[in-house]
């Protein structure tokens, strides 16, 4: 028998390379947004007895970073938890605050001068820290939402704000705060965010707070040049990004091993006893028999790396028709019931010829293999009887479906004429009249008909019967003929109906009661 095909699930195929998705423990990122500085009190700052904090020059400013940190991955298995290192480049500015114009006025004025010269500069920082990140992810998802939090020290270049007041003409020095030469400083910058992974997982957008704490030298020049250092911090609170990477790379696979199918044992039996091959009679074999049910043992060694599926089918062949009555496809058990369909009332099967082929089906991750169908068979045959052909039955419905409509006419009435012989009856008048015409809709044959089960409606569907929008009633008469060998009584018998129509749709027809006449 040829091979048995089936609609089973077969690998592609597999090389000595294969393509792996490389993820780069490398990610970089940036950030923009406000930045404020942490300054103390206004009073406490610009007392020019003391010499102190002159920071709060400083209002809202911007803040501004690139950082790049490289993580490193655990030789078990992936955490959600990610430690790495990095670093951060980044630049502030911070504008000044509009009530330094009060300040500035104040001095001027105490000074007594009339015309002065203002000039100012505004604070900022450069930066540059390295230090541990930890990112942590809230699900074990590629596309994950993640925290990313770090603290890093490194060096501040700082750039106090700066005033210079003088007089225009005499050039005299009214009040002045300026940079020393002492610019960098040791720093820590701490960073807190919340990321969402897009939808390629490479790009992650969020939002991210950063706070930081260095140092700033002042130079108070005058008669006395008076230095004067402070702690400078701040913080920021802006849009963020990441960017991760990832590659395809080719990595070395072993061989792929050759499978080997091999045709399944079968077994077919009715109760405890096999039918593989036999012939059966409806005349002689007509006791109760228990259930038939095809079984199958598999050739091969269980090997946990592959898996091994069934295919079996049982078809009838009655004359020249093949057709499969039961099967199952791909699956991994052992047995098929005979369908109940095809068994008679002592649980034999309907005369016909059956066989079962079974297949059997080896897949591992890269390859598969079919073999060669197991088959068997038996037979249930019905001798030779003759026929005598029993009169027929003749059943035929009629139907005559028709509507009454209203037309409008003219009555002739008569009368004696007064101008013609006298005592003839003549036509005197016309009169209007309204009087009901029959309108035949349409006709419809339906053989082998039974009355108690006929559905007028269907019927008229059926016809394509068109019902006339001014028809308030449909009637249908029913000519019923009844001949041959029928359990109906014989005869042609007739019955009216009719059916309300509302909104054009038509009602149920029910049979037309005739009044008794007295």
């Amino acid at each position: 028998m040829a091979q048995e095909t089936s609609t089973c699930n077969t690998p592609g195929g597999c090389d000595t390379l294969a393509i792996e998705r490389k993820v780069s423990p490398w990610r970089v990122g940036g950030f923009i947004g406000p930045a404020v500085a942490f300054c103390g009190s206004w009073e406490g700052t610009f007392n020019s007895n003391k010499y102190r904090d002159k920071s709060l020059f400083n209002g809202i400013g911007f803040n501004a970073a690139l950082n790049a940190d490289y993580f490193f991955r655990s030789k078990t298995k992936p955490s959600r938890v990610q430690f790495g290192l990095g670093a951060v480049a980044g630049l502030q500015n911070f504008f000044f605050r509009k009530d330094i114009n009060d300040f500035t006025d104040r001095i001027v004025a105490e000074a007594g001068v009339s015309d002065a010269v203002i000039r100012k500069g505004s604070s900022e920082d450069h930066y540059l820290a390295v230090g541990p990140v930890l990112n942590f992810n809230f699900t074990k998802k590629p596309r994950s939402p993640f925290l990313e939090a770090s603290v890093r020290g490194g060096l501040f270049r700082s750039t106090p704000a700066a005033i210079f007041i003088y007089d225009r003409n005499t050039g005299n020095n009214i009040y002045s705060v300026t940079a020393s030469d002492k610019r960098y400083h040791a720093g820590l910058l701490a960073t807190l965010g919340f990321f969402v992974p897009s939808k390629n997982g490479l790009w992650a957008w969020g939002v991210e707070a950063i706070g930081f704490r260095t140092k700033m030298d002042y130079i108070f020049p005058g008669a006395t040049i008076y230095p004067y250092q402070r702690k400078h911090g701040g913080f920021s609170a802006g849009l963020a990004m990441r960017r991760s990477f990832a590659w395809d790379a080719a990595v070395k696979k072993d061989p792929t091993p050759p499978l080997l199918c091999l045709s399944p044992d079968l077994e077919w039996k009715m109760g405890s006893e096999s039918i593989k091959g036999h012939i059966f009679s409806t005349s002689k074999d007509t006791t109760a028999a228990g259930p038939i049910l095809l079984t199958w043992t598999s050739r091969i060694t269980p090997d946990t790396a592959k898996t091994e599926t069934f295919t079996a089918r049982i078809h009838q062949l009655n004359g020249a028709e093949d057709k499969v009555i039961a099967s199952v496809v791909c699956q991994e058990g052992n047995q098929l019931a005979f369908p109940a369909a095809y068994l008679d009332k002592n649980g034999r099967p309907v005369t016909g010829q059956y066989y079962a082929t079974v297949t059997s089906q080896l897949a591992s991750d890269c390859a598969s293999c079919t073999s060669e169908a197991s088959s068997t068979g038996f037979s249930v045959v019905k001798p030779d009887t003759l026929i005598i052909k029993e009169p027929g039955c003749f059943k035929q419905c009629n139907l005559e479906i028709y509507a009454y409509k209203l037309v409008k006419t003219k009555r002739v009435v008569y009368g004696k004429s007064n101008t013609s012989c006298e005592g003839c009856i003549c036509p005197v008048d016309t009169v209007p009249n309204t009087v009901s015409k029959y309108y035949l809709l349409g006709k419809i044959q339906v053989e082998n008909c039974d009355p108690a089960t006929l559905n007028i409606n269907d019927e008229i569907a059926k016809a394509n019967i068109k019902i006339p929008s001014w028809a308030k009633t449909v009637y249908s008469s029913v000519q019923t003929v009844v001949a041959g060998n029928c359990d109906l009584p014989q005869g042609v018998n007739k019955v009216n109906y009719k059916a309300t129509v509302k909104k054009g749709q038509v009602g149920t027809f029910v049979p037309v009661v005739e009044k008794k006449k007295k």
